[in-house]
């Protein structure tokens, strides 16, 4: 593991994308996406100040994107993820992304605000 991976450990997912971005011959597919950090989408927005918000978005997830296939990390660019990943990808980065916002939240945060705990505090209730 080298430091840089170290640095993300626990703070990382993985997946598979549907179609996979077309590099050097192959489609690649399975990433590694980071925590995101405030600093992703602040440089996104200087990099692009004028671009519209899928533009800033896809420039976020490049920054998070620790792996994706076999593609160097210095050519995963903006430009490459532009050109050849597709819509339904994008989707599964931004699943993955908020998928890993909810494990890492608290218990409190993460548990669903729906009053399911109530009801059950008062069905044990109502039982006892």
């Amino acid at each position: 593991m080298t430091a840089s991976s170290k640095a993300w450990d626990g703070l990382t997912t993985t997946g598979q994308l549907r179609i996979g971005v077309l590099f050097a011959g192959s489609r690649h597919k399975t990433f590694t996406l980071r925590v995101p950090v405030a600093g992703d989408m602040v440089v996104a927005q200087q990099l692009h100040p004028q671009g519209p918000l899928q533009l800033i978005t896809v420039e976020a997830y490049r920054r998070q994107l620790l792996s994706l296939g076999d593609i160097p990390l210095d050519s995963l660019t903006t430009e490459l993820l532009l050109e050849q990943l597709a819509e339904v990808d994008l989707a599964t980065l931004a699943e993955a992304d908020e998928a890993l916002e909810k494990k890492l939240a608290l218990p409190s945060e993460a548990a669903p605000s729906t009053g399911e705990k109530l009801s059950t505090d008062s069905s044990a209730t109502a039982t006892a």
